[in-house]
This record gives structure tokens, C-alpha cells and sequence, in this order.
């Protein structure tokens, strides 16, 4: 058995009266710590940071620290690369980029393999796929066509119904142009993401893909067109991706308070 557990949108802020961003994120690793067997390693999903300030970094990368596996990130639109790249130097695998260039890895987790392509915008909160991005993901995904590979980004592929979350996702050709891509990749078993605080399901390209709840806050479901976004305390949970027998299932689960 393979596992791989899945942190995403702590958004850890130092700022003056937010202790709850820090708070969460600790509990959040307690719950991994608990986990028997162990997963193999961690992946942190974006929005690290709300503010993309050292400090904050600092402050992450402390409460990650109890983590006896490797940790991999990769950035969310609150983030800065730089300064993610600088908190979290063997968080970002192979990565060969300046410390502004997207943050684009591949690296073993057990029996599975972990591909990152970094789908920010820097100051946008939409993402993006672009076609540097898709020769760079389909050139890494031929490298190990065989094994069971999990594909992670912050924005979702897909569409989730509520309204403000969608408008800053991935634009529609940019979808098409990933599912494409996975369509003749059956080896990538999962799309694991973060971005709309709240777990979710769908597919592209014949794939699954899986957002991952915040350990912080907590998406209101409301999918009345144009309804104003409620990120509110509640409901924090984690991802665990597990190969058993050759097959990958996802689990969310609750952060106990």
C-alpha cells in the first residue's frame, strides 16, 4: 500500500488576531501524524500563505516541521514562488526554476508517482494551463507511463456550481486542453487539487479529479447563480490518496477539533 496525504489552502497568516490559520494547520498535521500506517509522504496543495509574506512562510514551514515525511508543495494564487520556493527548498522536488518560474516537479511516493505543475497567474486569482505547461506536464508524464501517477494543481479542472469559485478557475480551453492531455495518459489515476475549500468530484479527460477540503475554512455550498461566496470555520479535512492492490481510492477526512 501507497499514501499519500493531502494538505491544501492552510493560508496561514501571522497578521495580528488570525492564530486560528496557524491553529488549524497544526491539527491538521496531528491528524496525519495519527495515521497508521503511516502516509509516505505529504502534499500541501496551495495557498500555503494568505499573504505571501516570509513571516507567514516561516510559520508554515515550523508547523509542517513535525511532518517525519517529505512535504511537497506547490503554490496557490495566495502564494509567491520565490518565497515559497526559499520556506520550502526540498518541497519542490526536482524542480530546476528560477524562483519565479512556475513550480513544476515529479517525484516518488511509495508505489505512486506525484507530478506538480503550478497553475497560478501571479497577481490573478484564476488559474491557467497554457501550452508550456501541457508539453512540460506530457513530456513528464512519459518518463513512467506504467506506474501510477497522481497529477496535482490548485485550481480544479472542472466546474463545481458555485458561481465566484468557477470564475476564478481554469478558463474553459485551458480544461480542454488538459483533458486532452489525460485522455492518452491512462496512467494518471487522480487530479488532485484545492482552491474551493470544500471537497469535490468530477472528471476530465476520463479522469477523476479530486478537490480537497481546506483545514481552515470552509466553503458555504449554495449553487444559486451569482450567490456571493461564504468561506466560514467548519468542517476542516484532508486528503489520502491509497494504492491498495493496484487501485487508487481517494478518502477525505474530518479533522477532529
Amino acid at each position: 500500500m501507497s499514501l499519500l496525504a493531502q494538505l491544501s489552502d492552510p493560508h496561514v497568516d501571522v497578521g495580528p488576531g488570525d492564530a486560528g490559520s496557524a491553529e488549524a494547520l497544526a491539527a491538521a498535521v496531528r491528524a496525519v501524524l495519527r495515521l497508521d500506517p503511516a502516509a509516505d509522504a505529504v502534499l500541501v496543495s496551495g495557498d500555503v500563505t494568505n499573504r505571501a509574506d516570509a513571516r507567514s512562510y516561516e510559520r508554515a514551514a515550523e508547523l509542517l516541521a513535525p511532518l517525519p515525511m517529505p512535504v511537497h508543495v506547490l503554490p496557490g494564487n495566495h502564494d509567491d514562488r520565490a518565497e515559497l520556493r526559499a520556506a520550502f527548498p526540498a518541497g519542490v522536488g526536482d524542480d530546476p526554476g528560477a524562483a519565479d518560474a512556475p513550480v513544476r516537479y515529479a517525484v516518488g511516493c511509495g508505489g505512486l508517482r506525484l507530478v506538480v505543475f503550478d497553475s497560478t497567474r501571479p497577481g490573478e486569482p484564476g488559474g491557467a494551463f497554457d501550452a508550456a505547461a501541457a508539453a512540460w506536464l506530457s513530456s513528464r508524464l512519459a518518463e513512467a507511463p506504467e506506474t501510477p501517477t497522481i497529477v496535482a494543481t490548485h485550481h480544479p479542472p472542472i466546474e463545481i456550481g458555485i458561481t465566484e469559485l468557477d470564475e476564478i478557475g481554469l478558463p474553459v480551453a485551458d480544461r480542454a486542453r488538459l483533458a486532452g492531455l489525460l485522455a492518452t495518459c491512462p496512467q494518471v489515476r487522480r487530479v488532485a487539487c484545492g482552491h474551493v475549500h470544500r471537497g469535490a468530484v468530477g472528471m476530465v479527460g476520463g479522469c477523476p479529479v479530486v478537490c480537497c477540503p481546506s483545514g481552515y475554512l470552509h466553503a458555504r455550498l449554495d449553487l444559486r447563480p451569482g450567490a456571493d461566496l461564504v468561506l466560514e470555520p467548519g468542517a476542516p479535512a484532508f486528503g489520502l490518496h491509497a494504492l491498495v492492490g493496484g487501485h487508487l481510492v481517494s478518502h477525505v477526512e474530518a479533522v477532529p477539533g
